[in-house]
């Protein structure tokens, strides 16, 4: 039997209310050839029952059911089980519209593009707007275009990996950090490198649900601080591949979300003491290439200097000045 044109990877954790419609959604795609892999990441629900109901309704339909990984672990399981030419992959509380991989797998095609990114809307649990929706001009790029994205308004859509299509080849080696927040950060710097091209689809095509009790959004969750970790690896890698240039945006941006959580987060708890204890020797590794970023102001220059001695004494100077 031919292996599918798609394979749709849906990590599935305490998801039940929203589980069905996730996954009538990818079943009810125009493309028909695809396989659907939902990964029971350990769920402690009916999501498990669920999953394994809709792999006997349907063929197209596979079930791993694995201990608790997080989202990185889940999405890794279904990558090693995947078999169609491209993949997808699909959050278990999100949905997609029905013409969703007929669209974009047209578009990469026609495109001979490595990766096709579509729109997407954020919606509340009824399906109704949660907010302005997120898309950008039908074009074709190369992926180092699609990194210098990465640090523009447009970063949110080219980040995350839920409105895209990606040729299979590109995950031989990359794969999703695991025990992680922010698992797209790490890898969208990996595979558009490895990209000759992209292709934009205006298309609203991906449903993103915003729920008010995720890790995600709750703004005070020491685990948000693991976008930190995600900032220090795509410096640390744009400077392994020599690409100076962008070297300089991702050093401003990591600077920048250091001193926004500085600001947020209360150095008193011990949690997020502890992790502070580890941005800062990130940071002070950083340090040395920061200090000579020529897009960083001399007073922002300084307060990079008053973290590398303390976070404590940075957050104090910041509160007295009301940076």
């Amino acid at each position: 039997m031919a292996n599918p044109a798609v394979s749709v990877i849906v990590p599935v954790y305490l998801v039940e209310p929203y589980l069905r419609r996730c996954a009538d959604s990818v079943l009810a795609q125009t493309l028909t050839d695809i396989e659907v892999i939902l990964v029971d990441d350990g769920s402690p629900d009916n999501c498990p029952a669920v999953c394994d109901e809709y792999a006997r309704r349907d063929s197209r339909v596979r079930v791993i059911h694995q201990k608790n990984g997080g989202l990185g672990s889940a999405r890794n399981a279904g990558l090693a089980e995947a078999s169609g030419e491209y993949i997808a992959f699909v959050d278990g509380d999100d949905f997609i519209d029905p013409g969703m991989y007929g669209h974009m797998l047209s578009a990469i095609r026609n495109n001979q593009a490595d990766i096709c990114i579509c729109g997407y809307q954020k919606v509340q649990e009824n399906g109704k707007p949660s907010g302005p929706s997120e898309s950008f001009e039908n074009r074709t790029m190369t992926g180092m275009q699609a990194i210098e994205y990465l640090y523009t308004g447009h970063y949110i859509y080219f980040t995350i990996a839920c409105n895209k299509l990606f040729k299979r080849g590109l995950f031989s080696e990359i794969r999703f950090p695991e025990g992680k927040l922010f698992e797209d950060g790490y890898a969208a710097f990996r595979y558009y490198y490895a990209s000759r091209s992209v292709v934009c689809l205006p298309g609203l095509y991906y449903f993103y649900l915003t729920r008010s009790n995720s890790i995600t959004t709750s703004s005070l969750s020491v685990k948000n601080l693991d976008g930190l970790d995600a900032e220090v690896d795509s410096v640390d890698f744009l400077k392994e591949k020599g690409c100076l240039d962008l070297l300089a945006k991702a050093q401003t941006k990591y600077f920048a979300a250091v001193i926004r959580s500085l600001k947020r987060f209360d150095l008193n708890q011990q949690d997020v003491s502890l992790k502070f204890k580890k941005i800062n020797k990130d940071f002070r590794r950083l340090y040395p290439d920061i200090r000579k970023n020529p897009v960083l102001s001399n007073k922002e220059k300084f307060t990079a200097a008053l973290f590398k001695i303390s976070p404590r004494l940075c957050k104090l100077f910041i509160r007295v000045k009301k940076l």
